[in-house]
């Protein structure tokens, strides 16, 4: 394990178990380098891109802080290349409102120490301890670096595992509307028998986080609560839970007999597509269908397109972090036409085309499947209605 690695894995560990200050820090996210991949650790990985123009920078640690809108970047170097480290840390300051840099402590030098206080650089020291000697204080960021920042941000929380979709039909995450009243906080422990005469999967906290996703309910620690949104989606659908369970049996097959949610329940379907009308990886894949003349694409031509209109977004809604990191240039531009089918998010091509199908957005067409073997982007045609 090379010094710069163990300095990331304390590092990471210490902000994740302490937080900054007296804030807790929510999402922490490791570069996907591929020297950093094999420690399971430091998951979950994403590349974060500060965009300076001419040149783009890639933080070791990105996080945010339970406000909810603070985020901060963390530089790591081992025993050398601490001048190198800060020059880094102090250009992150254009997109992140605090910027660290981490390294042994035995080479922090006082000297060192005294250039990134005075840069408003926090010092982290790492031994068989990690200790903060230096707390910058909150900057703002420059407006350009930060936006692109928060999008990208944004966009991984919207495909982080339990934020996304896990489920190819909508009527599991459809189905809380029917059951919850509103004005009423749900224990966890009393949803399965909510549920009863509804052939729910088992593992039925995935289509309650998929609620969420949607807005449909809002979770608080082991409560459940129907949203004002899911109270005003409750009058579109079925009133009993039975014939909530009919409707799922005409749609869970779409691939065998054809039917969509769109087809057998026009209004629950229409519920769900504004639902989805607010999600930005909707947005950005119905704006990037609307640049080709017939509404229709092939998946890579799509995620080509779609990095074109919204590269912040992009990179991370179609690909996954491995081989975002991989295929990314010195400026931050994607080499589309290096990638492979196993570097797509399967997640993209089965359950959000899914889902999308079922609203009636997309033309039912097929899905590109389970995973990415035996994938072809070129065979997975994306139209819309």
């Amino acid at each position: 394990m090379t010094e710069e690695v163990n300095v990331i894995l304390k590092t990471h560990h210490f902000l994740k178990s302490n937080g900054l200050e007296e804030h807790n820090v929510v999402r922490i996210y490791t570069d996907a380098h591929h020297t950093l991949l094999s420690h399971k650790a430091l998951e979950p990985f994403q590349r974060f891109t500060l965009d300076m123009g001419d040149f783009v920078l890639h933080p070791d640690i990105v996080g945010q802080l339970d406000d909810g809108e603070t985020i901060f970047a963390v530089e790591a170097k081992g025993d050398d290349d601490l001048l190198k480290g800060l020059a880094q840390a102090e250009i992150y300051q254009n997109g992140f409102h605090y910027s660290f840099l981490a390294a042994n402590a035995s080479a922090w030098g006082t000297s060192l120490i005294k250039f990134a206080r005075r840069k408003n650089i926090g010092v982290i020291t790492v031994s068989d301890v990690v200790r903060i000697l230096f707390y910058p204080e909150a900057k703002m960021p420059l407006r350009h670096a930060f936006k692109f920042i928060s999008l990208q941000m944004e966009s991984v929380i919207q495909v982080t595992k339990g934020h996304t979709f896990y489920f190819n039909v909508p009527t599991h995450y459809l189905v809380w509307s029917i059951i919850l009243e509103s004005d009423v906080s749900y224990s966890f422990d009393n949803l399965p028998r909510l549920l009863r005469g509804y052939p729910m999967p088992k593992d039925w906290n995935q289509a309650l986080t998929g609620a969420q996703k949607l807005g449909i309910v809002r979770i608080l620690g082991k409560l459940v609560e129907l949203t004002p949104i899911g109270s005003a989606v409750k009058v579109l659908l079925p009133t009993n839970i039975e014939t909530w369970a009919e409707v799922h049996k005409q749609v869970k097959l779409r691939s065998t007999n054809g039917v969509a949610l769109v087809n057998c329940q026009p209004q629950a379907a229409a519920a769900l597509r504004i639902l989805l009308l607010q999600n930005p990886i909707t947005r950005l894949v119905i704006e990037g269908l609307h640049k080709f003349e017939s509404h229709t694409a092939n998946f890579a031509d799509l995620a080509q397109v779609c990095d074109q209109i919204d590269h912040a977004r992009a990179p991370i809604f179609f690909l996954e972090p491995k081989a975002a990191a991989l295929l990314v240039d010195n400026k931050g531009k994607i080499n589309w036409g290096q990638i492979k089918s196993e570097d797509y998010r399967s997640t993209m091509f089965q359950q959000y085309k899914s889902i999308l199908i079922h609203a009636g957005i997309l033309k039912n067409t097929k899905l590109g499947g389970t995973t990415a073997k035996n994938y072809d982007p070129q065979e997975d045609i994306w139209e819309l209605i």
